[in-house]
């Protein structure tokens, strides 16, 4: 008997054991649930506190607009006139249709159907002589003519003479730096690439006994040089001819060469 009330003893011990680790069991999943259930009430409350912490502060975005910086636009307001369904066409004013105070309408400040009949320079530059490629600041007149006596120029730099230039052999002699272009070189800094040139015309006057008589004469004119053309040391014009006669002598800028001009006697 006592070894069978023993046995029944432990099994009621190991029964109430079980009992007791079943009720820890249940008591920790219960807990478990309520701890899940908390947070998923404070997940939940979470926005709508958020919420009221905005609409405290003025702030009327959701979470996501939050999260995201979204700016909501305000909306634009609608002005509703039950007095007229439908709006009216804006007339336009008499500025947008070109109109003066008088009802005249405004001047462009260029016409451009007037036609224009000034030099528009085409024709010119079309005509325009080339020498070596380059452009010729003188044209020769239509009454150029090669000249019928053998002049010449003697270069002069004090009482010593430089050079002669025979220029009865060609209509128009270019005086220059340019050696591209220049018939005459004239190397000072002070001169221009075309500085001047001589040009060969024919001349008619009258005799004195009333009679016509054609001459070839040699002319100076200036080709709008930085330092001007000198003619007997006097400064001539600049694209005008001026008419030369024996022993009248050149200078060009601020060179001290002379230029005399001179014929043999035999051809006068």
């Amino acid at each position: 008997m006592s070894g069978r009330g023993g046995r029944d003893r432990g099994d009621r011990e190991r029964d109430r054991d079980r009992d007791r680790g079943r009720d820890r069991d249940r008591d920790r999943d219960r807990d478990r649930g309520r701890d899940r259930d908390h947070r998923r009430r404070g997940d939940r409350d979470e926005p709508r506190r958020d919420d009221n912490r905005r609409e405290q502060r003025g702030d009327k975005r959701s979470t996501y607009e939050r999260e995201n910086n979204v700016d909501r636009e305000k909306p634009k307001r609608v002005r509703h006139d039950d007095s007229q369904e439908e709006q009216e066409p804006r007339k336009a004013t008499r500025e947008e249709w070109g109109l003066g105070e008088k009802g005249e309408e405004k001047k462009e400040e260029k016409d451009m159907d007037k036609p224009d009949y000034n030099k528009s320079g085409k024709l010119e530059k079309a005509a325009q002589q080339k020498k070596n490629g380059i452009p010729l600041k003188h044209a020769e007149p239509p009454n150029a003519a090669m000249p019928d006596r053998r002049w010449r120029v003697y270069v002069f730099k004090g009482d010593d003479v430089l050079n002669t230039l025979h220029i009865h052999r060609q209509s128009c002699f270019i005086i220059g730096r340019e050696s591209r272009v220049a018939d005459i070189r004239t190397d000072h800094i002070s001169c221009s690439k075309q500085h001047a040139v001589i040009q060969f015309k024919l001349k008619t006057k009258m005799d004195g006994a009333g009679n016509n008589v054609q001459k070839i004469c040699p002319y100076i004119m200036d080709l709008e040089s930085s330092n001007g053309t000198f003619l007997n040391k006097k400064k001539i014009e600049s694209k005008r001819y001026y008419e030369l006669l024996e022993k009248d002598m050149l200078n060009f800028g601020s060179s001290s060469r002379d230029y005399v001009l001179l014929a043999p006697e035999d051809d006068a």
